[in-house]
């Protein structure tokens, strides 16, 4: 297992437990609401995952849930700050394999993360 994924991995659960955690004290979602942005994160992020599998997965969080458009961000800062790895590496990745709009949609995040 790659010790560096884990901990990435581990950063962005945190993240988004974080969210939830001030959704719930702040009672400005409901508890479905709340059970789904879960789910969805265990669906998109999971157990060893590389660590571009965990960053292309990781900037669709918000894509469903708009409450998570700040933990993408700080996502995004981690990657690119401490993996020293570029998202177009793995837009690259996504366009290879033929998934477009996927690619396209981290594109967008990438720039309006570049323009902040």
């Amino acid at each position: 297992m790659d010790k560096k994924a884990d901990e990435f991995r581990k950063f962005i659960e945190a993240e988004v437990l974080g969210v939830i955690r001030k959704l719930v004290e702040g009672k400005t979602a409901d508890s479905e609401h709340i059970k789904e942005m879960a789910r969805e994160t265990l669906l998109l992020i999971k157990p060893n995952m590389s660590m571009e599998q965990l960053y292309a997965n990781a900037v669709k969080l918000d894509d469903r849930f708009g409450e998570l458009a700040p933990v993408v961000f700080k996502i995004m800062k981690k990657y690119e700050e401490d993996y020293s790895m570029k998202a177009i590496g793995s837009v690259s990745d996504l366009i290879k394999k033929g998934q477009y709009d996927d690619a396209q949609n981290m594109v967008k995040k990438v720039l309006l993360f570049k323009s902040t």
